[in-house]
């Protein structure tokens, strides 16, 4: 019987596509075809115009980005899909996308562990979950890496980033985050965030794990502002 009601509802409220809302057929995952061959993918085979943000400020081993982000583009679509309409599924999906490009580089196998950006308690509780964890998820099953979500503690609730400098978000995040030491040290870790504009909190946590004895981090995210 719930078979029949699925389809009866699937029927009269379709699922679309978050890049184009176009209704999704059965065979697609979460974007259609259109816009999963039309993603502006940027990932290279070496580190580039991500890792660069990060010199002379945290030791990263290599850093990749999935997706280049674009106002209005289908990037941002997705994101705000994932972020602010609690699509899931979508994250993990993404993640998985992500996955499928990293496995054809040399540097993804050798990482130990997978580490998502925590959220604090008080924000995870409010949205009720972490996109840049279901990312992990996602990356983790097609790298056949583990995730590990309790290593990273975030600390303190940060005031919102949207609206500071630069230098403002440094301060803002600096020793936000504790990390426990028995669980990553002597480790190559890759730390995944959903979006880097500046990224300020992601080398704030790169900064942590280091300091609980991670023998090598690096970093991928889905996109970069």
């Amino acid at each position: 019987m719930v078979r029949p009601l699925t389809d009866i509802a699937n029927l009269l409220f379709p699922k679309v596509c978050p890049g184009c809302q176009r209704p999704l057929l059965k065979s697609e995952n979460e974007l259609c075809i259109h816009c999963q061959t039309g993603l502006p993918v940027r990932l290279h085979l070496t580190s580039g115009e991500l890792i660069q943000r990060f010199y002379g400020r945290v030791l990263l081993t290599e850093a990749h980005t999935f997706l280049s982000f674009s106002r209005s583009g289908l990037s941002q679509r997705i994101l705000h899909e994932i972020k602010y309409g609690g699509n899931r599924e979508l994250a993990i999906e993404m993640g998985r996308l992500f996955g499928e490009k990293c496995s054809e580089l040399e540097l993804y196998k050798s990482i130990d562990v997978i580490v998502p950006v925590p959220l604090h308690d008080s924000k995870l509780r409010l949205r009720g979950f972490n996109q840049s964890e279901l990312i992990a998820k996602g990356l983790g099953e097609k790298l056949g890496v583990p995730v590990e979500t309790k290593a990273v503690t975030r600390l303190v609730k940060t005031s919102t980033q949207t609206k500071k400098s630069r230098t403002e978000r440094w301060k803002n995040v600096e020793r936000i985050f504790e990390t426990s030491q028995s669980v990553l040290s002597g480790k190559h870790v890759l730390v995944v965030d959903d979006v880097i504009t500046t990224g300020a909190t992601l080398e704030s946590c790169v900064q942590s794990i280091l300091d609980a004895g991670a023998k090598k981090v690096s970093a991928g995210c889905l996109a970069m502002a």
